[in-house]
């Protein structure tokens, strides 16, 4: 599932906060998405669609008041890749399709 989904590229790990990623924002860029990392109360993860383009990501961003992005390459950055990885897709019989709208019964005459 994970090579259909990247196709061989690697998902990008982003942070606000470099130097204490836990205490900012984490972005995962993934082929064709940007998705953030949420972390609830109890301490699951989830991966939330915010923009298709980087343009749109930091313009987003910048609405709230923070726009400095930092890739991460380090245990962080590998931990976050993997928690993105390992999510169950929306649609696991056809990922690619779970963007799309619902298409409509043809009527029958």
């Amino acid at each position: 599932m994970e090579k259909q989904l990247f196709r061989g590229a690697e998902p990008r790990v982003f942070a606000t906060n470099p130097d204490d990623p836990s205490e900012g924002r984490i972005f995962i860029w993934a082929r064709t998405k940007w998705f953030e990392r949420m972390e609830g109360p109890s301490g699951a993860v989830a991966f939330s669609p915010v923009a298709d383009s980087e343009h749109e990501l930091r313009r987003w961003l910048s609405q709230q008041g923070s726009i400095e992005l930092t890739e991460l390459d380090d245990e962080y950055a590998e931990m976050s890749r993997q928690e993105f990885l390992d999510q169950a897709p929306l649609y696991p019989e056809a990922p690619e399709l779970s963007d799309e709208e619902p298409f409509r019964e043809q009527e029958v005459d």
